[in-house]
């Protein structure tokens, strides 16, 4: 009987602070090797993580020729919500929070090689910076102004990133003692009279 013939397989692992690697198993594609490592990235707060590896081995190749380091990643406490999980490409500079209700980004900007794209979807925020550590300062200054105005990065502000303006209003509007937007509408006076 035929065995199908596997030229390749990928592997991602992951290290931790004691230098134990941990394998996240064996793939015959590359685009799923990742997936499963990006989706380890957002439970990485769990333990104590420090970097990972996307490896190609080619096989029936002795030694280490057989191997192939396709990407690395370390992790670092995110400026924005404080938990271990934005990970930095460190092959094409890139950085992510895969935290689940962060987010904050960072990459080289496209057309101006000397600039660095920030940003915080969940609020809709965008800055540039000219180097990695203004970058971590700006991260640094939002997140500090965002405490001090109540409004630490958790899921309820993401939630309410998410919804639509109707329904941000008759939240405000419940709020206030109204019922919805009807009813606010109601109480509004007549123009023409």
């Amino acid at each position: 009987m035929d065995e199908p013939v596997v030229g390749e397989v990928f592997v991602p692992t992951v290290e931790e602070e004691g230098g134990n690697i941990i394998g996240l198993g064996v793939f015959s594609s590359e685009k799923i090797a990742l997936n499963v490592l990006k989706n380890y990235f957002k439970h990485s707060w769990k333990g104590k993580i420090i970097s990972a590896n996307l490896a190609r081995w080619q096989v029936d190749l002795i030694g280490q020729d057989a191997l192939t380091l396709l990407a690395k990643w370390s992790c670092q406490v995110c400026p924005i919500c404080d938990r271990p999980t934005f990970w930095i490409d460190l092959d094409n500079f890139s950085a992510l929070c895969h935290g689940t209700a962060c987010g904050a980004w960072m990459e080289d900007n496209i057309y101006e090689p000397e600039v660095i794209d920030i940003g915080l979807p969940a609020i809709r925020w965008l800055h540039q910076a000219r180097s990695i550590k203004q970058a971590m300062t700006e991260f640094r200054k939002k997140a500090a102004e965002m405490r001090a105005a109540g409004g630490d990065v958790d899921d309820e502000m993401v939630e309410y990133s998410m919804e639509d303006a109707k329904t941000r209003m008759e939240r405000i509007l419940r709020k206030e003692g109204s019922v919805g937007l009807g009813t606010a509408l109601a109480d509004l006076p007549n123009e023409e009279e």
